[in-house]
């Protein structure tokens, strides 16, 4: 990463699984500071991040939740948020929507592409859903099957445009859209 070997883990590299590894001990707040006190950021500093980053998710009403009292997507955004507290340079994030229902799934997009778009942090999303990939994409690699290898590479073009309007439908039944969708498809299909 930026030139040098990866030999081990670091703060500038944060991680999304597909279901959020909250401590269930720890409040919202406490799970979202986590990092931070690891890595001895000051408290003020850390107080500031942390309420910065419950209002960018919209979990400032739940800091003293705890994980069992959240609902999946509450769980996600409060993993969201842990990760990007720390400000690291690249957020990879493992299929972090696919427990989701489609409600929340879609809220969770939005909220993802919003982040993006306000903090300016490289994502590397894992997905297997092709409209995801296309509505949270700059840029999709298709992957095939063991052994996994790239089938391809495309610029997104929609990721920007998305904005939880009526402008949405207009773009997914765009020509655009329903031609680099067929593309993909076709591509994994051969890759299989």
């Amino acid at each position: 990463m930026g030139g040098a070997d990866i030999v081990g883990m670091d703060w500038q590299r944060a991680i999304i699984f597909q279901s959020p590894t909250l401590y269930p001990w720890k409040s919202v707040y406490e799970n979202i500071a986590f990092g931070l006190k690891l890595r001895k950021v000051p408290k003020q500093q850390i107080e500031e991040r942390v309420k910065m980053y419950l209002e960018l998710v919209g979990l400032e009403e739940f800091t003293d939740a705890k994980p069992y009292e959240l609902s999946g997507g509450m769980k996600q955004r409060t993993a969201l948020a842990r990760a990007l507290v720390g400000e690291p340079a690249v957020i990879l994030m493992d299929e972090p929507l696919g427990a989701l229902d489609a409600f929340t799934r879609s809220n969770m997009q939005y909220l993802i592409r919003d982040v993006w778009k306000k903090t300016g942090m490289t994502a590397l999303l894992v997905t297997h859903d092709i409209n995801e990939a296309l509505a949270l994409g700059s840029r999709i690699i298709v992957m095939s099957g063991r052994p996994g290898k790239v089938l391809g590479m495309f610029d997104g073009m929609f990721s920007i445009p998305f904005n939880g309007t009526e402008d949405d439908d207009r773009i997914i039944f765009s020509d655009e859209y329903i031609s680099l969708r067929r593309g993909l498809l076709n591509l994994i299909n051969k890759g299989m």
